[in-house]
């Protein structure tokens, strides 16, 4: 090891592990059907009760909740138009106070979704920049008019699908929109929104919340002169947002002094982390830079490539090798595998491997996710096994915020992956709390037998393998801190890695084959290890360090030194 794993003090946010919610789809708790800040109160004890020895609860260390702010809910949530409300939706800001106070008193962090790359086309700010182009507020968003013998301003596309420029008949101009033409983006180069920004920020820092998220990290900054992004090689497909080299509308240079700014605004606060997605289709290099510097800009920028690769130990171990390669010596890694807006893991996963035990699948891929350098993002959900909801009737999705493009496609809805969390075998699988009530989105047909009361009686359960991992990554340093080192060096069938420290080495091994054993062919001492957790070996046993590893088996291994 090159530097001492415990040479320094790690942070919350380092060692923890942080579970997202959904709030709509978690928990309802005032009866209506749609998930509120009531119902993740009543839900805090399955999370972490505050009892380390508890024997029911997750034990996760912190909540990052998707938006909660007043909002029209066209992308339910994402289109603000009050950042220092709470939306009726999901309560009041008392009821907030509680969630925090009483999160807090578990030893729970709250950590809030913050979106500022754009607002709704409701939000008071929008409404005035509308009005004329004299208006105080005339430079808040991204205006432009198009050249003569021009129909948009440029060629910025919409990741939703088709232009990003949508026109205003009251001021006459055009504004743009990354996303749904609902969300114009605000102009990150006024100081006056810059300042406004950061008010939002203090306001939800003095209230006590933990840090952020930020949504869509690396649009806020857009060229100053509106350029036209080059087309790729080859493309014909102009309306297609892939088929561009985004120069012009996100990774500016200035956006970095934006994520600095906000970083250097939350130190000035005790103890918060500061998240960014660094958008879904960027590339590691592009995100591990929003480290800064100087480690000045994300404590946790978030990643798409290990999520988005395929159900195979070669290229897994591909994506954790370039991320501990290109991660900052003063950075720190960010794993996940599922969120809000991409399928579920085993949904995916599935679909690639040859095996149909979507249960082993799902204990081997939480191994690795919680184990592995970094601190994981839990999705609601994932500790159960729970998949996508295919079987959602047209007239149920939700997802209104995909816009069909110039071409006619349409991204396809998110809603499969925000289902109402499965808590029992009750009507509508516990989601209002036993009562008949239908929920904001169908619930997923098998929760009758996938759910927290059914799994939590199962010792076999993925819900009781992640509760028995988390315990096990909680007690030990190497798992939360240690060096990371990989064994094999071209995986193909099975993983081995360790995790290190001065004191502790925990060895990790991982058989993706479903048919056959694998030699487990180290050059280890292989006398003395205490089983730590295993599908195939007694926990808390000494054994010699097995020969093979046998079909999907997961088993994690422990040597300490005085």
């Amino acid at each position: 090891m090159s530097e001492s794993a415990s040479s320094r003090t790690y942070r919350w946010w380092e060692t923890g592990v942080i579970y997202q919610i959904y709030p709509l789809t978690f928990a309802d708790g005032n009866g209506d059907g749609i998930g509120d800040l009531r119902g993740i109160i009543e839900r805090l004890d399955y999370l972490n009760d505050g009892d380390p020895k508890s024997s029911s609860a997750l034990g996760i260390n912190a909540i990052w909740l998707s938006p909660i702010n007043k909002s029209p809910m066209i992308d339910n949530g994402y289109d603000i138009v009050d950042y220092q409300d709470i939306c009726p939706t999901f309560g009041t800001l008392d009821d907030f106070d509680e969630l925090l106070a009483k999160a807090h008193d578990r030893g729970i962090k709250i950590v809030l979704d913050l979106v500022v790359n754009h607002t709704s086309n409701q939000h008071p700010w929008f409404v005035e920049s509308c009005t004329s182009q004299d208006h105080p507020k005339a430079d808040w968003y991204l205006w432009q008019t198009p050249f003569e013998g021009q129909d948009r301003p440029n060629n910025w596309q919409s990741y939703f699908g088709g232009t990003g420029w949508t026109y205003c008949k009251q001021r006459g101009q055009f504004y743009f929109h990354t996303f749904n033409q609902n969300q114009p983006d605000l102009n990150w180069q006024n100081p006056d929104v810059r300042a406004a920004v950061y008010e939002i920020v203090r306001f939800w820092l003095d209230r006590g919340v933990d840090g952020f998220r930020l949504d869509a990290s690396s649009v806020y900054s857009k060229d100053p002169y509106f350029r036209d992004n080059p087309l790729k090689y080859g493309a014909t497909d102009k309306n297609d947002y892939n088929n561009y080299h985004h120069l012009y509308d996100k990774n500016l240079p200035e956006n970095h002094q934006i994520i600095r700014e906000l970083r250097t605004l939350l130190e000035t606060y005790d103890d918060r982390v500061l998240i960014g997605e660094t958008f879904i289709d960027n590339r590691l290099y592009d995100s591990v830079i929003f480290h800064g510097v100087d480690n000045d800009e994300l404590h946790l920028p978030i990643a798409f490539e290990f999520p988005f690769s395929p159900w195979y130990p070669g290229y897994l171990q591909r994506e954790i090798e370039k991320k501990e390669k290109v991660t900052p010596a003063d950075g720190w890694p960010c794993y996940f595998l599922d969120n809000h807006d991409i399928p579920r893991h085993l949904s995916r996963w599935v679909e690639c491997s040859l095996c149909v035990d979507a249960n082993a699948i799902a204990k081997a891929a939480a191994t690795l996710l919680l184990t592995i350098r970094g601190t994981p993002l839990l999705y609601y959900g994932q500790e159960l096994g729970m998949v996508d909801n295919t079987d959602i009737p047209e007239d149920q999705l939700q997802d209104h915020a995909v816009v069909k493009s110039d071409t006619g496609e349409t991204p396809p809805p998110r809603d499969g992956a925000r289902t109402p969390m499965q808590w029992d075998d009750s009507a509508h699988a516990g989601f209002s709390f036993g009562k008949a009530v239908q929920p904001w989105l169908p619930v997923h047909a098998n929760y009758p037998d996938l759910n927290v009361q059914s799994e939590l009686t199962d010792p076999d359960s993925i819900l009781n393998f992640y509760r028995r991992l988390l315990r096990v990554r909680q007690h030990s340093p190497a798992l939360q801190y240690g060096c990371w080192r990989s064994l094999i060096h071209y995986p193909h069938e099975h993983m081995a890695y360790l995790r290190e420290t001065e004191t502790e080495t925990v060895l990790i091994a991982i058989n993706f084959a479903y048919e056959q054993p694998f030699t487990l062919d180290v050059s280890l001492d292989r006398e003395a290890w205490t089983v730590l957790l295993s599908t195939d070996h007694e926990v808390g046993k000494a054994i010699d360090l097995p020969d093979t590893l046998q079909a999907f088996e997961v088993t994690l291994l422990q040597k300490t030194r005085d």
